[in-house]
């Protein structure tokens, strides 16, 4: 299920129908409940992770340096807002993964520009949005990844950060996900 305007204006109207009948028949105001637990399961369900990367992997990531003559984009997630919620993440159309609140990805890539593609795992394509990135050769940058809520979903915002003393604190805690 997809967060369209169609299938939000729904569980808003099915949300207050179920509060009005309750009112009037609380009996069948109640029926109307199963419906909202099925839709929170559906949008948790749709979160498809790549595989949590091994103690060694992550200790690799956050010493925050590239191989010789290759830059690297982290990812990161930390906020409550949207936190359970799937971020689907691309880079340049070909490493793909996704990540939740408290995780992070790690791309060792050629310096040059990226282009890092965001989007909720059930929002529309239209909600999507991408972020260009020029690295040169041993640098790397940290995007963390906050969710702008609008009035029917939420959009991916990046704030990036190339200071690597503050992105490595900042990356403390998380845990590495691996691309698919």
């Amino acid at each position: 299920m997809k967060m369209t305007p169609l299938n939000i204006g729904l569980f808003v109207g099915a949300l207050l129908l179920g509060v009005a009948l309750y009112f009037v028949v609380p009996s069948l105001g109640l029926l109307l409940f199963p419906l909202l637990v099925v839709f929170v399961v559906v949008i948790l369900l749709r979160n498809k992770s790549g595989e949590k990367a091994d103690p060694a992997q992550t200790a690799e990531a956050m010493t925050m340096m590239p191989a010789e003559g290759k830059a690297r984009i982290y990812v990161m997630r930390k906020g409550f807002v949207g936190g359970q919620q799937g971020m689907n993440i691309t880079i340049n159309d070909d490493l793909n993964s996704q990540i939740r609140t408290k995780y992070f990805l790690m791309a060792e890539v050629e310096p040059g520009t990226h282009t890092v593609t965001a989007q909720m795992s059930s929002g529309t394509k239209g909600s999507a949005r991408s972020h260009e990135i020029t690295l040169e050769a041993n640098k790397s940058v940290l995007l963390d990844m906050k969710l702008q809520m609008g009035a029917v979903q939420g959009k991916p915002d990046f704030t990036e950060v190339r200071d690597m003393v503050e992105a490595k604190s900042m990356l403390n805690g998380l845990k590495l996900v691996l691309w698919k």
